[in-house]
């Protein structure tokens, strides 16, 4: 039996140099590999993700470069648990994302 290798994939197809700068208060945030915390996964309930975004803003609560990372998602109007700041939140101060997950924060647009 031979083994398959595959070179890592993008997902995009634009050069290196132009892709968007990452923000640099990023290398001080303390969520990196922590994705599964601050992304629902497909299906989420009500329950879970009350428990997996109370997580979540525990990592927020102790990080930082908190204010930063909330700011960036209001304005970038980012999917996810960002600066301890759930979608809903961000609705409600009047960043709403184009088309909510599941209709989660239908109620707060």
């Amino acid at each position: 039996m031979s083994v398959i290798t595959q070179e890592p994939t993008t997902s995009t197809s634009l050069p290196e140099e132009l892709l968007p700068e990452r923000p640099t208060w990023m290398e001080r945030a303390i969520c990196g590999g922590h994705t599964e915390l601050f992304f629902a996964p497909h299906a989420e309930r009500p329950p879970a993700r009350l428990r997996r975004e109370a997580a979540a803003r525990q990592v927020c609560m102790r990080c930082p470069v908190r204010l930063d990372c909330r700011d960036h998602a209001r304005f970038n109007l980012e999917y996810g648990l960002w600066g301890g700041e759930s979608e809903a939140e961000r609705a409600e101060a009047g960043y709403a994302v184009p088309a909510p997950i599941g209709g989660r924060i239908a109620q707060a647009v």
